[in-house]
Order: structure tokens, then sequence, then C-alpha cells
């Protein structure tokens, strides 16, 4: 799975959260964050459940791309 970060994106402005509160709702560090943001990290499995914790009504179909 690669996280949608077009849509992750969009939901994080919709909500008005910062990238910091992003990474704290994942249970990560805003560093891990900025990486991915950056394209210098492409998630690995505890991002990915990050991810899922951070959004639990998203369905996984639009939060990342299933490969």
């Amino acid at each position: 799975m690669t996280p949608n970060k077009e849509y992750i994106y969009t939901l994080v402005c919709n909500k008005d959260w910062s990238w910091a509160e992003l990474a704290r709702k994942m249970g990560v560090s805003r560093a891990e964050v900025s990486r991915w943001l950056n394209g210098r990290r492409k998630g690995g499995s505890k991002f990915i459940s990050g991810i899922i914790k951070a959004f639990p009504d998203e369905p996984l179909d639009k939060l990342f791309f299933l490969q």
C-alpha cells in the first residue's frame, strides 16, 4: 500500500490540522511526516498504521493506492 499524498493533504487541510497535529494523531514524529511529504520516505508499516489511526472513518481505497 502506498499512501495517497494528495488525498491525505486534502483531509489535513479540510480539518485545519497542522502537519505536527497529523504526526501527533498518527503517533509518529513531525520529521517522519516531513520526510514523507518531501518524498524522502515512502511510508513504512508504522506510518501506514498511523494514517489509518488518524483517519479511522476514511476508506482505505481513498487513503492508499492498493497495489
